[in-house]
C-alpha cells in the first residue's frame, strides 16, 4: 500500500486488510459504515484515510504503510528541542520535518508543502518580523494549519492559533484530533469486544474477523 495521500483501495483490498469476504464489505457499506465512492463503473473505492479513520475508530493499529500513506506532514520551525517537543508530543508515526532556520522553511514549504507549521516563537531571529513570515508561510501552504509556540503573547494573524512550549497535549488535540467511535445501525459506541448487540443476531458477527482476535494481519 505504498503511493500517495490519495492512494485507493478496492473494496477486494479492504476485505483483504480486515480478514473478511467481499459481502461483508458491501454490508459495512450498505450499514454506512465506512466511508466509500464509486468509479463510473459503479465499482467501489475507498480511500487511505478513510480506511485508517475506520480501523482506528474501531480500537485497532494501522499497518504501517497505511499509516504513512494517510498521517499528516508536520513541520517543526525552531531548534532541536522544538523538533524534540513536536515529536514527543505528537508521537510516533506522525513524520515531522524540521527547519533550523524560517529561511529554510519556506524553501521546504514551496518544494514540499506540509500540513501543519509548528514555528517556536523565540527561535526566530529578531531580524524577521513573525507575522511577515507567518503570511508568507500561508501564502505558499493555504490549506495548513499554522501555530505559535509561545509562552508570551504574540502578535500573530488571525489565523495562527498560540500554545504554551510546554503545552504538548493541547498541540496533539489541535493536530491529531480524536477519532469518534462510529455508531452503526444495531450497534452502540465500543471497541473490539466492547461494541455492544443492540438488535440482530446478525450484527456482531459482521465484525472483522481480526478484531474478534485482537489484531490485524500485517
Amino acid at each position: 500500500m505504498s503511493g500517495s495521500r490519495e492512494k485507493l483501495l478496492t473494496a477486494s483490498d479492504l476485505a483483504s486488510l480486515c480478514e473478511v469476504d467481499l459481502k461483508t464489505i458491501h454490508n459495512w457499506v450498505d450499514r454506512g459504515r465506512i466511508a466509500h465512492f464509486r468509479t463510473p463503473g459503479r465499482h467501489l473505492r475507498f480511500r487511505a484515510a478513510d480506511v485508517a479513520e475506520f480501523l482506528r475508530a474501531w480500537g485497532y493499529a494501522v499497518p504501517r504503510e497505511l499509516a504513512r500513506a494517510t498521517s499528516k506532514l508536520i513541520m517543526a520551525i525552531g531548534g532541536k528541542d522544538s523538533l524534540a517537543h513536536v515529536s514527543r508530543s505528537l508521537g510516533d508515526g506522525v513524520p515531522v520535518r524540521h527547519a533550523d532556520h524560517p529561511y529554510d522553511a519556506l524553501i521546504y514549504a514551496g518544494a514540499e508543502p506540509a500540513d501543519a507549521f509548528i514555528v517556536d516563537v523565540r527561535s526566530v531571529p529578531p531580524e524577521i518580523e513573525l507575522s511577515g513570515f507567518f503570511e508568507a508561510l500561508h501564502r505558499a501552504c493555504p490549506q495548513g494549519v499554522f501555530m505559535a509556540l509561545s509562552d508570551e503573547p504574540t502578535d500573530v494573524p488571525p489565523f495562527v492559533t498560540r500554545l504554551g512550549r510546554a503545552d504538548a497535549q493541547g498541540l496533539k488535540t489541535a493536530l491529531l484530533p480524536e477519532t469518534q467511535v462510529p455508531t452503526a445501525p444495531g450497534l452502540s459506541a465500543g471497541t473490539g469486544n466492547q461494541v455492544q448487540q443492540a438488535v440482530g443476531p446478525s450484527v456482531v458477527e459482521d465484525v472483522p474477523r481480526s478484531m474478534a482476535s485482537g489484531e490485524f494481519p500485517r
